[in-house]
């Protein structure tokens, strides 16, 4: 069975989460930002499942200290018999600065150490730590209860070079987020270089890319949709997907969607070869095809989305659209 991830970003309905496990999804992850805390959500989601990996897609280096987030992880790994799967990434500062309050400060040394913490925590280490941000006296805390597991898979969603090549030292999976194909190649070769850091190799690098999706039997209407989701993430979140997509040549359309009054206007602006390096959108079939293609250019695991604000029908369309085949 080809493997198949989906994310459901504010979606809380477990109906479409029992019916992603049924179609024979791997795996369904959760976002946070600024609503329904992850981890809640799939804590629900646990008891309605038994089979499907539960991850957190993503949480933030900032908002939680390592340790609550290790016993966080261990509890829900606990609770899903061992299906947890712990996605983070050092988010914004839209989300860090004006949502917690929090520095947004040196994002890449502290995710490093953060990872570091949060593998001895659910390793249950008893040594203290020394670290430029955090200092525990011990990171052995199990007295309470004997985790599932004492290595949970961490992903680090990064799109930078140096964020990327410290994914390839330190995770177990890549979680790229509208990163243009364009530039997927050069991409993958900074994780390499990551991994090699530390004796690794690519292929020891899980790459689950978060692959926006719009299926429709109007082509047409699946662009246009599309344009809007990445309309607002260019808009609402500067500095991080609007560089990737500048790079791999679409300077002068990131410009305009920036210049543009509203979102709306800005996705005008965005042409169909925009639209079609960060996103797969067209007929059922077509998008199928593209998902195939996704996987040829070294995706291990596409994690297919509906776009922001989209219907339940939607949502129910893009689980049964990309439906792993047995």
């Amino acid at each position: 069975m080809s493997r198949t991830g989906v994310l459901f970003a504010l979606t809380d309905d477990l109906d479409l989460v029992r019916d992603a496990e049924s179609f024979g999804y791997e795996s369904v992850w959760s976002a946070e930002g600024q609503g329904k805390t992850a981890f809640g959500k799939l804590e629900r989601w646990a008891t309605a499942t038994e089979n499907i990996q539960l991850a957190t897609g993503i949480v933030n280096v900032f908002s939680r200290t390592p340790a609550a987030l290790a016993q966080a992880t261990a509890t829900l790994d606990d609770h899903s018999n061992g299906r947890a799967i712990l996605g983070l990434g050092v988010a914004h500062p839209g989300v860090v600065e004006d949502f917690h309050g929090a520095e947004f400060d040196r994002p890449l040394r502290r995710l490093h150490e953060y990872v570091e913490l949060v593998r001895r925590y659910l390793r249950g280490e008893a040594s203290s730590f020394d670290g430029e941000f955090f200092s525990p006296e011990r990171t052995s805390f199990w007295e309470a209860f004997e985790p599932v597991r004492a290595e949970v898979p961490i992903y680090n969603a990064a799109l930078g070079p140096a964020n990327v090549r410290l994914t390839g030292q330190v995770a177990d999976g890549w979680l790229p987020n509208l990163f243009p194909m364009d530039g997927f190649d050069e991409a993958l070769g900074w994780l390499e270089t990551g991994a090699e850091r530390v004796g690794r190799s690519l292929d020891d690098v899980d790459v689950a890319m978060y692959v926006l999706t719009v299926p429709d039997a109007d082509p047409e209407a699946a662009r246009r949709r599309a344009a809007e989701h990445i309309a607002y993430y260019i808009r609402d979140i500067p500095g991080y997907y609007d560089r990737p997509a500048e790079k791999a040549g679409f300077a002068d359309e990131v410009a305009a969607v920036k210049a543009a009054s509203s979102t709306p206007e800005g996705a005008a602006e965005i042409s169909d070869a925009f639209v079609d390096t960060l996103a797969v959108a067209g007929t059922p079939d077509d998008c199928r095809d593209r998902i195939d293609q996704l996987r040829a250019a070294g995706v291990d695991l596409p994690i297919v989305r509906a776009p922001t604000g989209a219907s339940r029908e939607l949502e129910r369309r893009v689980l049964e659209t990309f439906a792993p085949e047995p």
